[in-house]
């Protein structure tokens, strides 16, 4: 039988204490070592099931600088492409610093070879992006990576017309969900009616 003195207890406690601080820290530690690694964050290229409307699913997400943001489509043809003037000399709506993407049309269905696209975002701000056969009918997405900032996703469509770029869709101007939902949410499910 062991009796337990003031000391011991003490000794006892106190080396439960560290213990918990111990594992405690350990676990902050691999918390903020996970937020560090970059992810890959799926969007569904996809059509309503009549047919109709054509989407992203999710219409918004929020990334960290160097995740990857694969697109995988799921039904009919798609292609997503930055707002860019290189892209056809649509209005510029990602961070000036940024590179546009142009996938083209895919020409595969998931899990076939040609059916995903990716793109790696390390640059912070708003990027706006479109279905280059479906961008009329409202099939455009926003990412938001880190903090928004005040770049060109941010400001009103239309906010540079001496420019004489190509202008955003009424219909898919209908369809960007605000940059605050996406930052509080994370992700915003697609499609949108307004």
């Amino acid at each position: 039988m062991h009796m337990f003195t003031r000391n011991s207890v003490w000794t006892w406690s106190s080396r439960l204490a560290l213990v918990s601080i111990a594992l405690g820290l350990g676990v902050c530690r691999e918390a903020s070592a996970d937020q560090d690694v970059p992810r890959v964050i799926e969007i569904r290229m996809t059509m309503s099931k009549d047919g109709t409307q054509p989407y992203f699913d999710p219409v918004g997400v929020h990334v960290r600088p160097g995740d990857t943001v694969r697109w995988v489509q799921i039904s009919n043809y798609h292609s997503v492409a930055a707002y860019h003037p290189d892209n056809g000399n649509h209005e510029m709506r990602i961070p000036e610093q940024a590179t546009p993407w142009n996938s083209n049309v895919l020409l595969g269905q998931y899990p076939a070879q040609g059916s995903t696209y990716e793109y790696r975002f390390t640059v912070e701000g708003v990027y706006d992006y479109f279905c280059q056969p479906h961008e009329a009918a409202g099939m455009v997405g926003r990412i938001v990576v880190g903090a928004p900032g005040t770049g060109p996703g941010t400001r009103p469509f239309g906010y540079a017309p001496a420019h004489e770029w190509k202008p955003v869709p009424a219909a898919a101007q209908t369809q960007f969900p605000p940059i605050d939902e996406i930052v509080r949410k994370g992700s915003v499910r697609g499609p949108r009616h307004n």
